[in-house]
Formats: C-alpha cells, sequence, structure tokens
C-alpha cells in the first residue's frame, strides 16, 4: 500500500485563503458573474434595474467566496486531538461501540452553519486506515439524529502513538456534497484540510481512551469551536 503524506500547508486557491476543495464551485460563480456583467452591460442602459439586476450575482459570488474560504491557522503544540471543524457542539456522549474504533468511546458532534467555514481538519497526526461511504437523506443537520440517517462519510485515522480516531462527515438538508479526497494509507497532518461538506452540515468525532485513560472533553454542547485550533480535551 503506497502512503502519501498531506501537510497540513497543502495550498489553495488566493494563497490558502480559499480551500481547493471549492475550486468548481468558485469558478462557476465567477463566471456566471462575469457572462451577468457583460449582458447588463450591452444589453440595458444604466439605471436602478440594471444595478439590481447585477447585484444579485455579485452577492452570490461573495457568498460562495465566503463559503469556501479556509483561514490559516497555527496548530496548538502538542498531540492533543483538535476539533476537526468550525461550528457549535451540539453533543458529547459516551458511546460503547462505534465503527472502526471498536472499543468505548467519547463520541462530540459539530453542527455546522451556513456562515462557518466548512473546511473539514485532521484532529491528529495519523495514517488513514477506514473509509466508507453510506448513502442516506438529507435532513435538517441541526438534529443530532442526522448521524443516524443522513448521508455521511466515515474517516478512521490510525494516530501516530496507536489511536483509532474517527471522524465522520455527515451531509445535511442544504448540504449534498461531501468532498474527501482522501485514499486508505494518506498520512495526514494535525490540521491538514481534508475535505468539506458544502453548505451547512455535521461532523463528528469519536475518541477511545488512551493507556487505560479515559478521554475527558474539554469542551461542551451549545459551545462554539473552531476546526484545527479548539482542543478537544485531554486522556485523564
Amino acid at each position: 500500500m503506497t502512503t502519501t503524506s498531506l501537510k497540513a500547508s497543502t495550498s489553495g486557491l488566493l494563497g490558502n485563503r480559499l480551500t481547493r476543495h471549492g475550486t468548481p464551485v468558485i469558478l462557476w460563480a465567477s463566471g456566471l458573474l462575469l457572462v451577468t456583467g457583460l449582458l447588463l452591460g450591452y444589453g440595458l442602459e444604466d439605471s436602478p434595474t440594471r444595478s439590481a439586476l447585477l447585484a444579485l450575482p455579485l452577492i452570490l459570488w461573495l457568498f460562495v467566496l465566503s463559503f469556501f474560504r479556509n483561514p490559516q491557522r497555527p496548530v496548538p503544540a502538542g498531540d492533543l486531538p483538535i476539533c476537526p471543524a468550525d461550528g457549535k457542539i451540539i453533543v458529547v456522549e459516551d458511546v460503547d461501540d462505534e465503527v472502526y474504533v471498536d472499543e468505548p468511546a467519547v463520541r462530540i458532534q459539530i453542527f455546522l452553519s451556513v456562515f462557518n467555514v466548512h473546511v473539514n481538519r485532521s484532529p491528529v497526526n495519523g495514517v488513514v486506515e477506514h473509509l466508507r461511504h453510506v448513502d442516506g437523506s438529507f435532513k435538517s443537520a441541526t438534529q443530532a439524529s442526522a448521524r443516524e440517517v443522513n448521508e455521511r462519510q466515515e474517516i478512521g485515522i490510525r494516530s501516530h502513538d496507536g489511536l483509532k480516531i474517527l471522524v465522520r462527515q455527515i451531509a445535511g438538508l442544504i448540504a449534498r456534497r461531501i468532498v474527501c479526497p482522501l485514499q486508505a494509507g494518506d498520512a495526514i497532518d494535525r490540521g491538514f484540510d481534508f475535505g468539506m461538506i458544502r453548505f451547512g452540515s455535521q461532523t463528528e468525532i469519536v475518541i477511545p481512551p488512551k493507556d487505560g485513560k479515559k478521554f475527558t472533553a474539554a469542551v461542551k454542547a451549545g459551545q462554539k469551536v473552531q476546526g484545527g485550533r479548539t482542543i478537544l480535551g485531554e486522556w485523564k
């Protein structure tokens, strides 16, 4: 099995200000703005109507740029798991058995609104061992139960110290496109932007015990978090 090393500094558009995962949509929106501008420029006289018509694709274009923003953040020192997504914590709970992890663990669910950064980041340094896409529905991602019925992508990462960490990307009512170009065997850095879910979604992480110590979450339901920056907790 070939191992590809994926670093947190992998480049995107505009000097990493926009994620590479949004390139097709950004180009489409830019083309729409350009074509609309040309048509209005030659087809209508200068008027409030023309200005209003031009404003609509301009607003759409600015929204697309905002949605696919990829802020470059310094990754916290150490090896504690960091948050895989921006958003708001909706669930922190103990689970008895999870896919890939296969032992009691702590599950943390994060809701991402359309206004959050939607890049997903690796919580640990490790190697991708498990990938599975599950077809499903597209119910509201504000509900914790979306993880059981909605379309989702599982990513199992074996950390450098041997732990099995599971990250799950979950589509929502508006988000119907999960982006995860990872392959089994990829070595990924803590903080690496490995994918995204377009337009509102959930991301969750499952963390098992380490050296006989349970993972104790430092975050709680209702708390706002930042992907690649917020430390989720520690083993005690």
